[in-house]
């Protein structure tokens, strides 16, 4: 029997995806909903999930870097991506989940137009446009009830 060639198969990818969004989606419930009472806001909850989320999906671009003619040029977006996202909450919090939308939306789009769905794992690419989309809505969301 040939070994799998990919170690996570798209059910549970799905699955993973899929919770990682009930933060970006109860936040802003939470928001709506004025059920949120403790010291931490639920705007920087919100913040820190979505750097650290942001961080992860760049991240995803390292493994390709392996297969690709320029790594420097993709190693520079996923790092960079993240080092906006900080730069903009520390500066620029008004802003903030505006720019965040804007990133991850930014990664999808170039994860498309450098082809890289096709180092991914059949289904992944779907997925990932899915999850993204509900992302930047999210943010969306989150800006205007903040």
């Amino acid at each position: 029997m040939a070994p799998e060639r990919y170690a996570l198969d798209l059910f549970t990818a799905r699955l993973l995806g899929y919770a990682g969004l009930l933060p970006f989606i109860g936040v802003p419930l939470l928001a709506l909903l004025d059920a949120w009472e403790t010291t931490l806001s639920l705007s920087m909850l919100y913040a820190l999930y979505s750097c650290l989320i942001l961080g992860f999906m760049a991240g995803v671009l390292w493994p390709v870097l392996c297969s690709v003619v320029s790594p420097l040029k993709q190693g520079l977006v996923a790092v960079g991506l993240v080092v906006v996202s900080v730069i903009t909450f520390a500066l620029l919090s008004q802003f903030a989940l505006l720019v965040q939308a804007g990133l991850f939306a930014l990664l999808r789009l170039y994860e498309i137009k450098q082809d890289l769905d096709a180092a991914y794992p059949p289904g992944y690419p779907g997925l990932r446009t899915q999850l993204t989309t509900v992302v930047v809505c999210s943010h969306l969301c989150m800006w205007w009830l903040s």
